[in-house]
């Protein structure tokens, strides 16, 4: 009865492999209904403990190189989708195989739940970090100001601002967000909670983190490395757009990410000295919230 444990799990370690390689996918079914042909097929389950563990772990273990190997190659999209199938693993697959498990060799698998969670958890941890990686890369190519020429008139300059209908690198930086939040959304739904964060945060939120946390920063950095060429109404201008953004983002933003805003809020604020009009009479926050009202429905609840 050992040897028909080992052969069981062997054969099910391959079939999941296959399709978690192929497809992407978890087999929980497969792999619950081979713990369950085993509790019909053995008549001293209680003396196969040790194999039935072994085997439970192979399973999961060659189930998750599966995973591996379907990933590479393929895009964020592929590695979310193995995320995903960590995340319902870790949620139902696992437990319903250790309750399964426990009835089959009376109690004697006391291990068996920490031993597949860490293996599938390790999974999940590299997958989702790559693609937090990923999303950091994205907006930082995004979050850019573009040319600043302190060098213009300030009435050429002031009409062009005039009739641009929001600034573009907003644009830009809010796109990458609302596509960031499209992604995962997709794979993950909206409110799957992440086991290993420990405090029911859940994927899309830390998705969104990370990306609102990569655009603000890369543009207070930026503004603080071309202070000195600024003008003082475009300084004014950028304070006002600062604020929107802390604005719309602030339920994503970290404490560390807030302070670097206000701070290079304030350098703005500063520069624009005499100059300041706009974040006065708030023309310029209410300009920006009326052309970026689409923006703000795509990230607010």
């Amino acid at each position: 009865e050992r040897r028909v444990c080992i052969y069981s799990f062997d054969a099910c370690s391959r079939k999941l492999s296959a399709n978690a390689s192929g497809n992407g996918t978890f087999d929980g079914a497969s792999f619950l209904a081979c713990v369950q042909k085993l509790s019909d097929d053995l008549t001293r389950p209680d003396e196969c403990a040790t194999e039935v563990e072994k085997g439970c772990v192979l399973v999961v273990t060659k189930c998750c190189e599966g995973l591996t190997n379907y990933v590479k190659d393929r895009s964020d999209a592929a590695r979310l989708r193995v995320v995903a199938e960590c995340a319902d693993a870790l949620n139902t697959i696992i437990g319903d195989v250790v309750r399964e498990v426990s009835y089959l060799t009376n109690d004697q698998s006391e291990t068996l739940e920490t031993s597949l969670s860490s293996v599938v958890s390790t999974l999940e941890g590299e997958m989702f970090d790559v693609y937090l990686e990923s999303v950091k890369r994205n907006v930082e190519s995004c979050a850019r100001l573009g040319l600043i020429d302190s060098t213009e008139g300030e009435s050429a300059r002031t009409k062009a601002d005039e009739v641009t209908p929001f600034p573009p690198y907003l644009a830009a930086s809010f796109l990458s967000i609302v596509r960031c939040r499209a992604q995962v959304e997709r794979a993950l739904r909206e409110a799957t909670v992440r086991n290993t964060e420990g405090n029911g945060t859940t994927y899309l939120f830390l998705a969104l983190r990370t990306a609102s946390d990569g655009i603000v920063e890369n543009i207070c950095l930026e503004l603080k490395a071309k202070l000195t060429r600024i003008r003082p109404t475009k300084a004014d201008a950028f304070a006002s757009h600062l604020q929107f953004l802390i604005n719309t983002l602030k339920k994503y933003l970290s404490d560390e990410t807030l302070a670097l805003a206000s701070d290079t809020r304030r350098m703005l604020l500063s520069k624009a000295g005499a100059k300041r009009h706009g974040p006065e009479g708030l023309s310029g926050l209410e300009n920006l919230e009326r052309l970026g009202r689409v923006y703000v429905m795509c990230l607010n609840e």
